[in-house]
């Protein structure tokens, strides 16, 4: 029994030896929350230098962190203003709508210029224009500015793996 135990205290300190950390960005009284790893890529305006980094997050201790934009860079999290919360879907909608767009003013074109036409017509501009338009609009869905302050916090968070 005494054997089990060692082994058992043993196995739950070395647990607690390997814990990954994790930053938190949170709205406070909400249920709005985003988790960051190492090795996520990450989007981030600090205050002190105005600079925004956009690169690899390194490392997170309890009050740095390192992002790896063209060099790694030390942020602590206390500079940061703002970080860039980025949205998969709208993003790959939107450019799939901008190639759309562009396509369709290329084959519209093409086929005026096969058929001896008018190669630039009214609803060759309405159509492709009406396609580049909504992806400019979904674009601007891709991203979600969290201006940290009285709304958004960053925490870090230490959580065990076993």
């Amino acid at each position: 029994m005494k054997i089990f135990s060692v082994i058992l205290i043993l196995c739950l300190l070395a647990g607690f030896g390997f814990s990954q950390k994790t930053m938190l960005v949170e709205k406070i009284g909400t249920g709005r929350k985003y988790y960051y790893h190492p090795g996520a890529h990450l989007k981030l305006r600090v205050s002190k230098q105005d600079t925004l980094l956009i690169g690899k997050l390194l490392e997170i201790d309890d009050s740095v962190i390192s992002v790896e934009a063209l060099r790694p860079f030390d942020v602590r999290i206390r500079d940061i203003g703002s970080v860039y919360k980025q949205f998969y879907f709208p993003t790959k909608f939107g450019r799939y709508l901008a190639l759309g767009g562009a396509g369709i003013f290329a084959i519209i074109g093409f086929d005026h210029l096969i058929n001896h036409e008018q190669v630039f017509t009214r609803d060759m501009f309405i159509i492709s224009g009406t396609m580049l338009a909504g992806s400019a609009i979904t674009l601007s869905f891709g991203q979600k500015r969290c201006r940290m302050g009285v709304r958004w916090k960053i925490k870090v968070l230490d959580i065990p793996v076993n």
